[in-house]
């Protein structure tokens, strides 16, 4: 599925932008946070895999939504 962005709605748009931040900062966690525990350990692992599964939700919503109202406006 290739969807290019300019054609997409304000609010398709917003959820990428936001589905995209969460990626940017589940990856740039490790390098900001410093764990000293194997607990702190956990919890940064944890953090990271919700961003990161939030990020692939919200981008196929996102481009799910965007190609039912492509359908629909056709």
């Amino acid at each position: 599925m290739c969807v290019p962005y300019r054609q997409l709605d304000p609010k398709t748009r917003r959820l990428v932008a936001i589905g995209n931040l969460c990626l940017v900062i589940g990856l740039l966690l490790w390098n900001f946070v410093h764990p000293s525990s194997q607990i702190e350990k956990n919890w940064l692992d944890g953090v990271t895999g919700l961003l990161m599964g939030l990020s692939i939700g919200i981008n196929l919503f996102a481009f799910r939504f965007a190609q039912s109202c492509r359908e629909k406006t056709v």
